[in-house]
């Protein structure tokens, strides 16, 4: 090899090896600290940063100026919970808001091992339009449901080997990511709807 053939393989691999450095550096820092979160001064609830169904990124700010219902669970969800409680709270807001949506419902999956992104868009599919669906990195998960006071809890199921909890309450976040009040996950859907009318009115009242 001629020296400058010599010295462009060594300017090269400086090169990479910086990328490299670089890349562990920055992969090592996201796996150590993840993505920090914001409460924005709530008592419960806010910032948040999750892979949707379309394998894309949503965070909070995604739904600014609507009305954002947060629920935590999974698609293989303790007791068949989760699914009688999106379709409910779907029937709560289209009693609220008629054919308005300026609501919308975000289900966090507790279980990215098997919620990927094509099972949350068919899981979502099959309640209604207004469920949207994501998940995050385990470590993630558990920062946010800390901030939304969610317990996360894995039971043995002889169907599934196990499956995760359901939050006990949904999470009513105002159109400026502020937290306005919870609704019982396990109503029927005129009890939700008249927790709803009862919270959006004390936010118009402001």
């Amino acid at each position: 090899m001629t020296p400058a053939g010599k010295r462009i393989a060594l300017m090269t691999f400086g090169v990479l090896a910086l990328a490299a450095a670089g890349g562990y550096t920055a992969t090592h820092l996201a796996l150590k600290h993840g993505v920090q979160l914001n409460t924005y001064g709530n008592e419960v609830g806010g910032s948040f940063r999750l892979m949707d169904s379309t394998t894309g990124t949503m965070t909070d700010q995604t739904f600014r100026n609507r009305w954002m219902l947060v629920l935590f669970g999974a698609t293989h969800c303790a007791e068949d919970a989760c699914a009688p409680a999106l379709r409910n709270m779907s029937a709560a807001l289209d009693q609220v808001e008629g054919g308005r949506h300026n609501a919308v419902i975000i289900f966090v999956s507790l279980d990215p091992d098997r919620d990927d992104a094509e099972r949350l868009r068919q899981y979502g599919e099959s309640i209604g339009p207004r469920i949207v669906s994501g998940t995050a990195a385990p470590f993630a998960l558990a920062d946010l449901a800390k901030e939304y006071h969610a317990p996360i809890e894995k039971v043995p199921d002889p169907e599934w080997t196990y499956s995760m909890r359901m939050s006990p309450q949904f999470v009513v976040m105002g159109p400026e990511v502020r937290y306005k009040g919870m609704v019982d996950a396990r109503a029927d859907s005129a009890h939700m709807a008249a927790d709803l009318r009862r919270i959006m009115q004390s936010q118009n009242g402001e």
